[in-house]
């Protein structure tokens, strides 16, 4: 099915409070396919035998173009079901067999060896042996090898493409990062015998290379043609990926005359938003330097501000200028390299919260961080705002809120600090809630030698820990280095890992959320041939506006500052294209489209650990941000929005008792789904909302608990009816500190679980079967736990109604021809034809 983008599904009229009953107040082994022995081990033979055939042709084109006739081959093997199979286990050393590549699809993994002429015998052996022999427990030998193993073949192009970016056409020629196998020779040697041999089949390899374990990465242009034949007939090649553009060609290899031409450019392709927009993103940082060619139409004279007048609005120190430039147009070698419009779809606001001559005292950062909120929102009242704030307090946190962080958690929630026991506190007036997106801050640069431990050694800095902010760390894809102008330095972080400069929560006490809540590119940094961290290449940097014009109009950034000034780019792009969507939607969005990279996954276990889950969640959250997927449905992936309110709690005979359950019966798709039957299907389910704080230290139990009320989640069981779920939730004790299944009958299908998916207020899980399972799970039920609001009788809050967003994508593998999104939007379509109907009835009756 062709890649459709189409917008988000609003949900309404699918929602009842369902009866309620007072709750009480007390208190791995890898996954395998059966086989039949004799017809799998007999169908594999085959395949390899089919194989062992085509060699000879192999040889003989191999002679033809002059080169080595008797190298290694590639064999993909196709590994059903996924996670069945520890890869290391296929490297056999006595036979030289290596693994080449892992490359992940929803239900199978495809892994690419090196097998050295001569060797194919190695799996032709194993697999006979699988036939003829038994092991000791009477089972076949080599059961987990074989049986893991569904299809086997010579490896093709798409086998080692392991970029996440689709490949260019057969015939267009591109750039290619190709990954070499190293086989143990210096990385010079290794590029010096590929480029040599790669000429032969028209291969142009560009000068430079960069060296990682078992691994040189060289830089080649080609048509993708070409490069499938160096593959079949050179046994050098372990992988292929894209070349993206960096930031180097522009800062070292433009002289600043010539930037201007490509600033130039850029401007005049821009479609700026009017002054009049609404839709802005607010930067608390050190000030902007507007006169930039590339800012001064995104940023008016009396949007810029400062905390103290006398400290004047202009950018004193340049890291404002820079995240100006991010927050606009994101990495600038883009948008530079490009030649079609830009548009933009917000504006910029400024406020400088740090002085020219020192920091702030921290005891200030909340008020300095409420005044800058209150002077935008004065100067321009109606306007939708993202605030952008990279600056940290330095110093390790465990978690526990601060004055700053509870601030942050206080303006997001929209309203003036409930003040207990002063008169007039009823009505506080209406709830203006924020949306914050804040970094979680840096290692100091000479620490990065001891990456990646120094990182879960590295708190994240205040005030990240805001619950209701998104808290962003960073990831990169920037890798390349020109080892001929950087002799003997190598990136730090592989492609896809977490940032050298990235700090995480790994310390902090468990009860507090995880942060960061999503991670973006943060760039890398580089080692020299003594592992000193060294002032890096261009290329491993981020492209942005520089605040000193007068000598370059260009400079290089990165870090948490960097990744964050992305992901508030991101919620101001959904802003504008959902305009009715709250900031706790927004939130949802950009945390419910993130996903885990390879790299990240590659720390799991086949059969992850809740510890191993912790450690993912707690350095990278909910992964890395994908704007297309945050902003967009397709038809195999469907994205149902609902923005409901609840009241969390209610007063019965003086005392306080848990409030209403809300029930949504999902538009499901349920004749689509019948008919896929048992596909593996998922859904993905993220609620979100905002907390009013109380970030006195007092145990965080009972009325001293950091959140003002807290909601949790519950999809019904595949095998329930309608009443046993409503009756299965209704019956829980639901305490905040309850982190019990909630009875789910269908509890091993959850990514997360229970224990790790309730902390902070935005709440995240991936439930995964199949199609025929989902098609009975349709109800989702929203319900309140314990916060101060409930026990603190003198705060008068028993009966205040609060707002959530549940965001809920079903997904099914995208080569498959499925369309959920119809189904779904015709449901809501008629239900929205009928409540109009209903309005239009009373109106007559009146």
């Amino acid at each position: 099915m062709p890649e459709q983008k189409l917008p988000h599904l609003l949900v309404s009229g699918f929602t009842w409070e369902a009866p309620y009953q007072s709750p009480n107040n007390g208190g791995g082994r890898r996954p395998s396919i059966p086989r039949a022995r004799v017809a799998h081990g007999t169908k594999l033979l085959r395949q390899l035998r089919r194989l062992v055939r085509e060699l000879p042709d192999i040889v003989s084109l191999r002679e033809d173009h002059d080169l080595p006739a008797h190298a290694g081959i590639a064999v993909a093997l196709e590994i059903k079901p996924k996670g069945a199979l520890d890869f290391q286990g296929i490297e056999w050393k006595k036979d030289r067999i290596e693994v080449l590549s892992v490359i992940e699809h929803p239900d199978s993994e495809i892994v690419v060896l090196h097998v050295p002429d001569g060797h194919i015998g190695a799996l032709e052996r194993r697999i006979q042996a699988y036939l003829e022999k038994n092991a000791k427990s009477g089972k076949p030998q080599n059961l987990a090898l074989v049986n893991a193993i569904e299809n086997i073949r010579r490896a093709a192009f798409d086998d080692f493409w392991t970029d996440e970016d689709p490949p260019p056409e057969d015939l267009d020629e591109s750039w290619f990062q190709v990954w070499l196998r190293a086989d143990g020779k210096r990385g010079d040697v290794v590029r010096h015998a590929f480029e040599e041999l790669g000429e032969r089949l028209g291969l142009e390899v560009q000068r430079g290379f960069v060296t990682f374990p078992g691994r040189v990465v060289v830089a080649v242009r080609a048509t993708r043609q070409a490069i499938q034949q160096a593959v079949e007939l050179l046994d050098m090649v372990a992988e292929i990926r894209g070349v993206a553009d960096t930031a180097k060609f522009f800062l070292s290899e433009l002289r600043p005359y010539e930037q201007n031409d490509w600033v130039g450019s850029l401007v005049e392709r821009s479609v700026y938003a009017r002054s009049s927009r609404r839709n802005r993103i607010t930067l608390l940082d050190t000030g902007v330097n507007n006169g930039h060619p590339l800012l001064a139409a995104g940023l008016a004279e009396d949007d810029m501000h400062a905390y103290d007048p006398t400290w004047g609005a202009a950018d004193h120190d340049g890291h404002g200028s820079e995240m100006a430039g991010l927050l606009l147009y994101g990495n600038l070698t883009s948008p530079l390299a490009g030649n079609e419009p830009v548009n933009l779809t917000h504006r910029l606001e400024s406020v400088k919260i740090l002085p020219p001559d020192g920091e702030n005292p921290p005891r200030i950062y909340g008020a300095i961080t409420a005044e800058s909120a209150y002077r935008v929102e004065a100067t321009a009242p109606q306007a939708r705002r993202v605030f952008a704030m990279m600056t940290t307090a330095e110093g390790g946190i465990n978690g526990e809120p601060s004055e700053w962080s509870a601030t942050i958690d206080q303006l997001a929630y929209g309203l003036p600090t409930l003040e207990i026991g002063v008169d007039d506190q009823d009505d506080r007036g209406e709830a203006t809630p924020r949306l914050y997106v804040l970094a979680a801050g840096n290692v100091a640069w000479p620490d990065w030698a001891s990456y990646p431990a120094i990182n879960a050694l590295a708190p994240a800095e205040n005030p990240s820990q805001a619950w209701n902010a998104l808290a962003v760390g960073a990831t990169t894809n920037l890798t390349e280095i020109d080892a001929a102008e950087y002799p003997g330095q190598r990136a730090i972080a592989r492609r896809g890992a977490l940032a050298p400069a990235s700090r995480t929560a790994m310390l902090w006490k468990k009860e507090w959320p995880h942060k960061p809540d999503v991670v973006a590119e943060g760039g890398n940094g580089s080692l020299d041939a003594a592992a000193n961290v060294t002032v890096g290449p261009e290329s491993l940097r981020m492209l942005t506006t520089s605040n000193n014009i007068a000598r370059t109009l260009l400079a290089e950034t990165g870090d948490t500052s960097a990744a964050t000034a992305e992901v508030a780019r991101l919620c101001a792009q959904l802003s504008h294209k959902y305009p009715d969507f709250w900031p706790e939607t927004i939130r949802a969005l950009v945390v419910h489209g993130a996903r885990y990279t390879p790299a990240m996954r590659s720390s799991l276990r086949v059969q992850p650990t809740t510890q191993d889950k912790y450690t993912l969640l707690r350095t990278y959250g909910f992964g890395l941000i994908q704007p297309d997927v945050s902003a967009f449905s397709e038809a195999y992936r469907s994205t149902v929005v609902l923005q409901e309110t609840i009241t969390p709690y209610r007063e019965v005979n003086g005392s306080a008792r848990l409030g209403q359950m809300l029930l949504h019966e999902l538009p499901w798709p349920g004749e689509e789904l019948q008919d896929l039957a048992e596909t593996e299907v998922s859904l993905r389910v993220t609620l979100s909302y905002f907390i009013e704080p109380n970030p006195s230290r007092r145990g965080w139990q009972s009325k001293f608990r950091y959140g003002s009320f807290g909601l949790r989640f519950a999809l019904k069981g595949a095998t329930e009816t309608d009443q046993e779920f409503v009756e299965r939730v209704n019956a829980l004790e639901r305490d905040d500190d309850d982190e019990r299944a909630h009875g789910d009958p269908d509890l091993q299908g959850w990514t997360f679980g229970p224990k790790l998916r309730t902390k902070g207020s935005v709440h995240l899980d991936v439930w995964t079967g199949t199609a025929a399972e989902l098609a009975s799970k349709g109800q989702i039920a929203v319900f309140p736990v314990g916060g101060w609001w409930k026990d603190w009788k003198e705060a008068g809050q028993w009966d205040t109604e609060v707002r959530y967003s549940l965001v809920l994508s079903l997904e099914v593998a995208e080569q498959l021809d499925a369309d959920f999104y119809t189904p779904i939007k015709t449901q809501i379509d008629a239900a929205t034809v009928a409540q109009q109907i209903e309005v239009d009835d009373g109106a007559e009756e009146e």
